[in-house]
């Protein structure tokens, strides 16, 4: 893998804690994840009038996305107590901290204990030419396109890349994620959006709120399901017309070729 791409692009890192173990899917989740959200948008930008912009995925010569996956010397406890500045440490540790580029940090650190979700923490900023968002993995593993149709909910079931404890009934729903397979999975899409968001500098707005108009920077961001299956639900997710406005100057946009639409869309 090299380790320079054109700058003006979005890589991702994964980090492990000292004690967690790798997520095999880790990947090709990020890489779907991040092709979705660049139809995201791209459609929002349109929709407010502009060209169809949006960021570009930073690829290796064989097209894939790049992802570098490294350990932290912190247990997982350590590392979630400022996971921010754990991730910066940990890259640049490892020579690969950059602020050319725009970096999406994914750690293995957070904990599900007693039907709870602990620590499952995100942010973003811009930074240097760039900026650093960093999420919990969690947010990630919830981001399944093939969730984000079915209206059922988890009470009960195990998911083992999640955690080995069934789910109770409000789990994976905490902060108003909503109740449904569907709901959380675009609560990840979303939360993982407007955490790269960030990177592009948009400027400070109040907290939206939630509902059919629901802003990407505000609360909104948890209701991305609808962008994706709006015959599903009444939520929404939307960029405000002056967000668009900053990113439609930003080195990071530009009208792209990207891959078809996929499952995540009817």
């Amino acid at each position: 893998m090299p380790d320079q791409t054109e700058p003006w692009t979005v890589r991702v890192i994964y980090i492990l804690s000292a004690d967690a173990e790798p997520w095999p899917e880790a990947k090709q989740r990020a890489t779907e994840c991040l092709e979705d959200l660049q139809w995201f948008f791209a459609d929002q930008m349109k929709e407010l009038h502009y060209e169809p912009k949006t960021f570009e995925i930073a690829r290796d010569d064989d097209g894939s996305i790049v992802f570098y996956q490294i350990r932290s010397d912190l247990t997982s406890s350590e590392f979630r107590n400022t996971y921010w500045n754990n991730c910066k440490n940990t890259a640049t540790n490892h020579r690969l901290r950059n602020l050319d580029y725009i970096t999406i940090y994914f750690y293995e650190a957070y904990l599900i204990t007693n039907g709870a979700v602990v620590d499952a923490g995100s942010s973003g900023k811009h930074k240097g030419k760039g900026g650093e968002a960093f999420l919990s993995s969690l947010h990630l593993k919830l981001a399944r396109r093939e969730w984000l149709g079915n209206s059922n909910g988890y009470g009960g079931e195990v998911f083992d890349w999640i955690s080995s404890e069934a789910m109770r009934d409000d789990t994976l729903s905490w902060n108003d994620r909503g109740p449904t397979l569907g709901d959380v999975s675009g609560a990840g899409f979303g939360v993982i959006a407007h955490e790269l968001a960030h990177c592009f500098d948009p400027p400070p707005q109040e907290n939206g709120k939630r509902g059919p108009a629901g802003l990407l920077m505000g609360n909104g961001c948890r209701g991305m399901r609808g962008y994706f299956q709006p015959n599903l639900t009444n939520d929404r997710c939307k960029l405000r017309k002056e967000d668009a406005a900053v990113f439609d100057k930003s080195n990071f946009f530009a009208v792209r070729t990207l891959k078809p639409r996929s499952v995540s869309f009817p």
